[in-house]
């Protein structure tokens, strides 16, 4: 796996800090694939809100269902994530 250089949250100030700070008022963490763009906080709240869209709006699938494809996809995609 690649490193990749990330702004801790306890290091974060102004729009780091903001994104990290609306990432955990909404869903209450920072997801490891959503801290590695931490470099460029307009993205960690793009990818939250995309992975909120995908994964909990209603799509007629279970959460269980959802998490079952995403893993069926990465798998053939060969992601180590």
């Amino acid at each position: 796996m690649p490193f990749v250089k990330t702004v801790p949250f306890e290091e974060a100030d102004g729009k780091t800090k903001a994104a990290y700070d609306g990432l955990l008022q909404n869903s209450g963490r920072i997801a490891n694939v959503i801290g590695v763009s931490s470099l460029r906080p307009h993205l960690m709240t793009t990818l939250s809100a995309h992975s909120r869209s995908v994964m909990r709006t209603d799509s007629g699938l279970t959460p269980a269902e959802r998490q079952m494809v995403a893993t069926v996809v990465s798998a053939t995609n060969k992601c180590q994530y």
